[in-house]
């Protein structure tokens, strides 16, 4: 084993656990269209059947029966200026859809849920002509990575008081990686369990606190590993991988019936992600373990929705993401950084149908990379920039 193929073996890992967790670490999750639109500040409002996701305990607040289709589609705008050259990924939007369903019954303080989502169902692709990924140097920098994770959640609702709701769920999560440099294709797939617990307190009709718990889930990803390009050939190989938990608290002010606002804490415990070991291939430890390191982030969202008399409502929000991957354990194909996203939203409510359109627009601040593990010979470091548009789009009917 030469040291590109050891390189290549690492990046492959590493790749596959960065994106992996690249969509939770961010913490971005953008499943319902009008959360969305207001900065994705929901905990504490959670009153459709997106509720499942955003906080269970929020199911006794609907009348009856609701089902809910959404998609949100999202456009990455990355480019990579450095020594060795000038980047721009592919910036095709790329869809993702979300079915929801919940019921509070009449007579009884229960209320139950049924979710259907993908929140880390995103793929990044820089072309595998890429200045970073080409050369001997560059075989280790995977150009090319796509992950689908679909969650079926199911929730249970319990109103113990007028003003306090406790909430519990199950989830079966199947998700699958395919992860591509120049030297080795990694792809592999799990199915894996998961659950939640969440709370909603009342306390008067103008303020409302939520509290959402996702707690951790453990993956391990068995499939193959593809040298063919280096003339390696192929190896049976499984990852184990981490979804650490995740807690949001979220208030709501509500001065009358027309404006609803919401500040909203999110934070992810990523010190649990250290490291990434392969195993199956006939190698020795030293080339089947890749250090990570992620730290822990906060996400911070606020949101306003303005209501009207007629049905119509506005929304607005902004979102900050903290960093959670440091210089060393940088990859082009996750170019974390600082992350800012404005949304604006407009929907309408009928009396058993309603809709809602969202448009998002996000920018990070430019992140200088230096010294980046993955590529020895620096062309990996550089600076990298971020412009993403997303839009979302929603149906409800309740009955």
């Amino acid at each position: 084993m030469n040291l590109n193929h050891k390189l290549a073996l690492l990046a492959s890992l590493s790749l596959a656990s960065t994106l992996t967790t690249q969509a939770a670490a961010t913490r971005i999750a953008y499943v319902d269209p009008f959360a969305t639109a207001r900065g994705n500040a929901f905990t504490a409002t959670a009153d459709n059947a997106s509720a499942v996701f955003y906080n269970a305990a929020g199911l006794t607040q609907l009348e009856g029966t609701e089902v809910q289709a959404n998609v949100y589609a999202i456009s990455l705008g990355y480019e990579y200026d450095g020594a060795a050259g000038n980047e721009s990924m592919d910036d095709d939007f790329q869809a993702v859809p979300s079915f929801f369903a919940g019921h509070n019954f009449e007579d009884l303080p229960i209320a139950v849920g049924f979710g259907v989502y993908a929140p880390f169902a995103l793929g990044t692709d820089w072309g595998s002509d890429a200045s970073f990924a080409s050369g001997l140097a560059g075989l280790a920098v995977p150009y090319e990575a796509t992950l689908a994770y679909v969650k079926y959640h199911a929730v249970v609702a319990w109103q113990i008081t007028e003003t306090l709701t406790l909430a519990a769920g199950a989830s079966f999560d199947d998700t699958e990686i395919d992860v591509k440099a120049n030297a080795v294709e990694f792809d592999g797939d799990d199915q894996t369990i998961g659950y939640s617990f969440s709370l909603l307190w009342k306390p008067s009709e103008k303020h409302a606190f939520g509290l959402n718990y996702q707690a951790k889930t453990e993956v391990e990803y068995d499939g193959t590993a593809d040298y063919s390009n280096i003339a390696a050939g192929v190896h049976n190989a499984n990852a184990d991988l981490i979804f650490p938990e995740s807690i949001v608290f979220g208030y709501s002010y509500r001065p009358n019936e027309q404006w609803n606002f919401e500040f909203n804490l999110d934070w992810t415990n990523w010190d649990r992600v250290n490291s990434l070991v392969l195993d199956g291939p006939p190698l020795p430890a030293s080339l089947r373990t890749y250090e990570l390191n992620w730290e822990s982030a906060f996400i911070w969202e606020l949101g306003a929705t303005r209501y009207f008399d007629n049905g119509w409502h506005v929304s607005a929000g902004y979102t900050f993401v903290e960093n959670a991957v440091p210089d060393t354990e940088f990859l082009p194909i996750v170019p974390d950084s600082d992350r800012h996203f404005f949304a604006l939203g407009v929907g309408r409510s009928y009396d058993h149908f309603s809709w809602q359109l969202t448009y998002q627009f996000t920018y990070a601040e430019e992140r200088s990379v230096s010294g980046a593990a993955v590529n020895p010979a620096g062309g990996v470091d550089g600076n990298y920039d971020l412009e993403s548009q997303a839009v979302a789009f929603s149906l409800s009917y309740a009955f």
